[in-house]
């Protein structure tokens, strides 16, 4: 997953968290306190998806291996 689609993706559960709030606060008439449970609920998601589109810190540098380049086609010949 790419940086641009992780961003699109916690945009679009973001909107869903504050949707979900917002229906569940509709039958409290909660006035101008109302805006709280939505945004804690839209901020609960940006917390919780803040590693999404990451690189996962056990896979390692992908573009070099023992100090060369992985995609280096001059030394396909070498077997290490």
């Amino acid at each position: 997953m790419t940086h641009g689609q992780a961003a699109i993706l916690r945009f679009v559960l973001m909107c869903a968290a504050w949707a979900v709030g917002q229906t569940l606060i509709w039958p409290l008439s909660l006035g101008t306190f109302g805006i709280v449970i939505p945004a804690a609920l839209a901020l609960g998601v940006l917390v919780l998806t803040a590693d999404l589109g990451r690189p996962r810190a056990s896979g390692g540098d992908l573009k070099y291996w023992r100090g060369r380049r992985v995609d280096d086609d001059e030394r396909r010949d070498r077997w290490n």
